[in-house]
């Protein structure tokens, strides 16, 4: 493993526990789904990504309002 490997992995860390911080644990249970869904060679697209950060989003207003 090089260091941009490394890199990588470690900033799609820093983003996941920044999305569970900020979204409660609803928001991993939204990551490994969308995860699981998008397994491929290459890792979910930026549209991918993109839906996972929008369900994130839903998750939280659903916490904040109950």
């Amino acid at each position: 493993m090089d260091a941009a490997e490394l890199s990588a992995i470690v900033s799609g860390a820093t983003t996941v526990i920044g999305l569970i911080e900020k979204y409660g644990p609803e928001a991993w249970t939204t990551i490994v789904q969308a995860v699981e869904q998008t397994k491929s060679g290459t890792g979910p697209t930026a549209s991918d990504i993109e839906a996972i950060y929008a369900k994130c989003k839903a998750d939280n207003a659903a916490i904040q309002a109950s």
